[in-house]
């Protein structure tokens, strides 16, 4: 498709469809809005891949690879997976620095081929969100360079000594990185940014505030009432609070949203815990609408670093759809002022949900708050920043 008016391409971690959407999908949404083309290419698909993904999520992934990519959003969005014979994990063999520099070269069809033949050839901006796909930077013509910080990595298994070094060999080459926690700033100039702004997290607003509130399937048989937590459930999630939570109320259900393998090894044996695993981002407004509080139990104790700097979407998604919110109390969360309770011992987290299901709350006050972080606020503060 011939693409008319500047073209960006964002390197991300998820492919387009994906549950798990990060900033990178909302600034894709919000370039296309403002006038842009996008390429939106996510990380790869492997052979490795066809025995550790779910076979939902490799289905979706394997759809866009076979059909050479989709256009989305009126023909404005071009989404694609590559397909190679390996790419970087952490594992022995695979983590290293030659594959990482070079797995480009055994994706068949060529990545950069398959992006030249839908109109991404030469581009006015690339977007980095993963460090795996910093090739791009050497191999697509352009004009700026952006690399999206998304969460300070420290605690991380993943977030190996190479993988470190990598984020800072691209922090140093590209013309602007963006970041969501004020708390990445000192980090990211210590790096050897050439500029950065502090891009705060957003909501796309309409879509929670005016999403479907239909009884998601699930929940006819979950008792209320119901306290609900959707995004990643990563090495952040502090497993033993929610543990310790529905163990003191057991009346309440606690329903888990996102890629759970971490969690079934950890929470099965409470009853009152719900895991259903990743649902899509349409669905997401019905299962919080639906629910009776939102809960980000974040690990601050053991990972303080990690969390401390994290602005959680979550945050405002639940918030765009009225709900109560009940969280760890963290540096981030304390600066930006939401309407959620904090709580900063187990204990003091058990009462405010308690206290939270007990009493009326000021659903228009959540509302009023998200409103005002809609993700339209924030794409003009990269573009400003850009210069476009």
């Amino acid at each position: 498709m011939d693409a008319v008016g500047p073209k960006i391409l964002f390197a991300a971690r998820h492919y387009w469809d994906s549950p798990v959407q990060t900033v990178v999908h909302h600034l894709a949404r919000g370039f296309v809005k403002a006038g842009w083309t996008v390429a939106f290419v996510s990380e790869p698909i492997t052979p490795f891949h066809v025995f550790r993904s779910r076979r939902s999520q490799l289905g979706r992934r394997l759809s866009l690879y076979r059909r050479g990519g989709r256009w989305d959003l009126e023909g404005k969005l071009w989404a694609y997976v590559p397909g190679a014979l390996l790419s970087v994990q952490n594992v022995p063999l695979l983590r290293s620095k030659w594959l990482r520099r070079n797995w480009r070269r055994l994706t068949l069809p060529n990545v950069l081929r398959k992006a030249g033949a839908a109109g991404f050839g030469i581009v006015d901006v690339i977007c980095i969100e993963s460090i795996n796909q910093s090739f791009w930077l050497d191999a697509l013509p352009h004009r700026l360079r952006v690399y999206q910080l998304g969460d300070n990595n420290a605690g991380d298994h993943k977030y190996t000594p190479l993988a470190a070094a990598r984020q800072r060999e691209l922090i140093s080459k590209v013309d602007l990185v963006t970041y969501a926690g004020r708390g990445l700033g000192g980090r990211v100039a210590e790096m050897g940014a050439k500029k950065a702004i502090h891009l705060p997290n957003g909501v796309d607003f309409a879509h929670f505030n005016e999403g479907s509130d239909t009884v998601p399937a699930e929940y006819p048989s979950i008792p209320k009432p119901i306290a609900v937590y959707a995004g990643a459930l990563d090495f952040r999630f502090d497993f033993e609070l929610v543990s310790f939570a529905a163990e003191r109320l057991p009346h309440v259900s606690f329903v888990l949203i996102g890629p759970d393998r971490l969690a079934r090894k950890r929470l099965s044996d409470r009853p009152n815990v719900h895991l259903l695993g990743s649902r899509p981002y349409a669905e997401l407004p019905a299962y919080l609408k639906c629910a009776d509080v939102g809960i980000i139990p974040y690990d601050v104790r053991r990972y303080p670093d990690a969390v401390n700097s994290t602005d959680p979407l979550e945050l405002y998604e639940y918030l765009a759809c009225g709900l109560p919110v009940v969280a760890t109390e963290w540096d981030e969360l304390k600066e930006i002022a939401s309407p959620a309770a904090l709580c900063r011992i187990p204990e003091e987290f058990v009462d405010e949900i308690r206290m939270t299901l007990a009493r009326q709350h000021d659903r228009d006050a959540c509302i009023r708050y998200a409103a005002q972080v809609d993700w339209s606020t924030r794409i003009s503060e990269v573009l400003k920043a850009l210069a476009l």
